[in-house]
């Protein structure tokens, strides 16, 4: 992801900075699709692996990046709390 687009991204809800997610963040996103428990906001099964994403720490929301797109729409978030 450029750099000078990630300094400028924030979220939607709640205009926080918003981070690219580590491997970690990406790993639990993953097990959560495997294991059928992942949904978005809107309460939308997902069912890929993601390989990339945006996190917002405060609120543990995190936004999937689809073909080096971020996908900011807070209702297509998943929160990980």
């Amino acid at each position: 992801m450029d750099e000078k687009l990630l300094e400028i991204l924030v979220c939607p809800k709640s205009k926080k900075k918003l981070i690219l997610a580590d491997s970690v963040i990406i790993q639990k996103v993953n097990k959560m699709v495997n294991e059928n428990k992942c949904k978005n906001i809107n309460g939308d099964n997902i069912s890929q692996d993601v390989i990339e994403g945006l996190y917002e720490p405060e609120n543990k929301t995190f936004y999937i990046i689809k073909d080096n797109i971020p996908v900011l729409i807070y209702e297509n978030a998943i929160n990980l709390n």
